[in-house]
């Protein structure tokens, strides 16, 4: 596996619950400044709040009516303020409170501090809840409409102090004046006093929402949970996602099993998973090369046996009757049994023929190519020595040659042993097969890239109708794959080529062309000569 790196599973998976945990945290505040801005802005505003007093003041007042109800019976108020959750009520009477919701205030947890003040004539009271928000309702003696104003910046201990020079007088706690001006100075909105019948007379009915604190909490709660939800369906999507790529997986492994062998692998990714379908992919890609490794020795091995069965018949078939009739006495004279026995001596030799190269194809055919002893030679002394060994045995024999052997830079590397089997497979075909009276031409052709050894031979009348198993071809084929070349034949009418091509591993170990090398290939030196 090449060094690259991999982003695990488990990191992947830390890396996504921080993302899913910051995602969440920032959609969380985001919302609440999005809550808050609502709040203040919107369900605040002073329309919205005169609004929901109107519908308030409406339905209490249908609610007095109703139960013919009088200003002081405070059961009755606070059964209809429990109905009407987060509401404070206040009734007056000639600047008297006749009825304030002090059940709901202690509720709450809320403290309420009621102001007089003698030199304007002006009644405050504030309500401070125990999230330190503080309500203003004002009343001024000359009107009947009255001022609130929120601000949530004033504590209780500001609220707990005094200042002699306001010139009020607090009936529980009364804060200092300049802290008073100062600290409610924020958002107001509007509140006003509604006469309403009660059974006794008509009263000044007040009546504050604080329906916002609802909000915020459930709101609060609602964000919450959504930003929750928001976490899990990050990890639930990321788990998913991995799924998928299992699955599919799984489905692309189960078509290589079953449909097709070629199939695809989606290799995507730098995980355990994507290292998982690499290596499938490679297990494969090793099975397909097995099979076709397979296939190939066993149809190699049937066309094998079908081409033999008529070769090794033929001679044994001939050997047997000659044999038959030697034992039998059948013939005339010493001349006739020696014909005989050399007839039977050439099919035997024939027959031994066949099981060398049986024995040599088999043998190729099942070696690795591990097992090969590749070594690194020069090109022309190792190619002059092995072909010159067999060129002048045959000329001895009166075949005659035609040479040409390039002496250009060049360097091979070959098993010597599998060299020995494809030259000594060539030059036994050239032997029985060539037409004497024609020269064979044995060329070696140099290029950056490659040598080619070529042959080419007439073949002769008689062997033109001799049949053969292609057994030597197919081994020198092999052979030839097996040292990274190719062997390749070819029969035009009566004229038989092979070519035999390696890598010229010279040009492979070195950058450019030598200097002997290029000055060899720019004049074309060669070594030409006739055996």
């Amino acid at each position: 596996m090449n060094k690259t790196f991999r982003r695990t599973l488990k990191v992947k998976m830390f890396i996504v619950v921080v993302l899913g945990l910051l995602t969440a945290v920032i959609s969380f505040f985001a919302g609440m400044l999005a809550l808050d801005t609502y709040v203040a802005n919107v369900y605040m505003s002073d329309t919205n709040v005169q609004q929901r007093s109107m519908q308030q003041i409406q339905s209490f007042a249908a609610y007095v009516n109703s139960h013919s109800m009088k200003a002081s019976d405070s059961r009755a108020l606070r059964a209809w303020q429990g109905k009407h959750k987060n509401v404070y009520i206040l009734i007056y009477n000639n600047d008297d409170i006749v009825f304030d919701s002090q059940w709901m205030i202690e509720k709450r947890g809320a403290y309420k501090y009621v102001i007089t003040n003698s030199a304007t004539g002006e009644m405050v009271i504030l309500i401070q809840d125990n999230q330190g928000t503080i309500r203003k309702i004002r009343r001024q003696n000359n009107g009947n409409s009255t001022t609130t104003n929120k601000n949530s910046g004033v504590t209780k201990k500001q609220s707990n102090a005094t200042n002699g020079a306001s010139g009020g007088t607090a009936v529980m706690e009364k804060p200092a004046t300049s802290e008073y001006a100062e600290d409610t100075g924020g958002q107001e909105a509007d509140y006003d006093f509604y006469p309403v019948l009660f059974r006794d007379g008509v009263f000044d009915v007040c009546i504050v929402d604080y329906s916002d604190d609802t909000l915020k909490e459930v709101g609060r709660v609602a964000i919450f949970v959504l930003c929750s939800m928001l976490f899990i369906g990050i990890i639930i999507y990321y788990f998913g996602r991995e799924i998928r790529r299992l699955r599919k997986l799984t489905n692309q492994v189960m078509d290589i099993k079953n449909v097709d062998i070629n199939g695809p692998i989606t290799i995507k990714g730098q995980d355990e998973i994507c290292l998982l379908a690499e290596n499938i992919d490679t297990m494969r890609a090793t099975i397909i090369e097995q099979l076709s490794r397979e296939k190939e020795a066993w149809q190699a091995n049937s066309d094998l046996v079908t081409a033999m069965a008529h070769d090794i018949r033929t001679p044994l078939t001939v050997m047997a009757g000659y044999l038959e009739l030697m034992k039998n006495k059948e013939y005339s004279s010493q001349e006739e049994l020696d014909e005989y026995i050399r007839i039977s001596s050439e099919k035997a030799e024939q027959l031994r023929m066949m099981s060398d190269k049986m024995f040599r194809y088999f043998y190729v055919y099942s070696k690795s190519s591990d097992e090969l002893n590749m070594e690194t030679f020069q090109a022309g002394p190792f190619l002059n020595q092995m072909l010159g060994e067999y060129m002048v045995l045959l000329g001895e024999n009166g075949y005659q040659f035609n040479v040409d052997i390039s002496d250009r830079e060049a360097e091979i590397s070959v098993d010597v042993q599998g060299m020995k089997r494809i030259t000594d497979n060539v030059f036994t075909n050239i032997r029985k097969y060539s037409d004497k009276t024609k020269p064979i031409d044995v060329r070696v052709y140099v290029d950056v890239r490659r040598v080619r050894i070529f042959f080419r031979n007439y073949i002769s009348a008689e062997s033109a109708r001799a049949e053969s198993t292609h057994i030597g071809t197919l081994t020198c084929q092999k052979m030839a794959e097996e040292m990274n070349g190719s062997f390749v034949t070819c029969r035009k009418g009566k004229i038989y080529e092979a070519t035999l091509t390696l890598p010229n591993v010279f040009y492979d170990d070195n950058v450019g062309v030598p200097t002997q090398g290029l000055t060899a290939i720019l004049s074309g030196g060669g070594h030409h000569g006739s055996v």
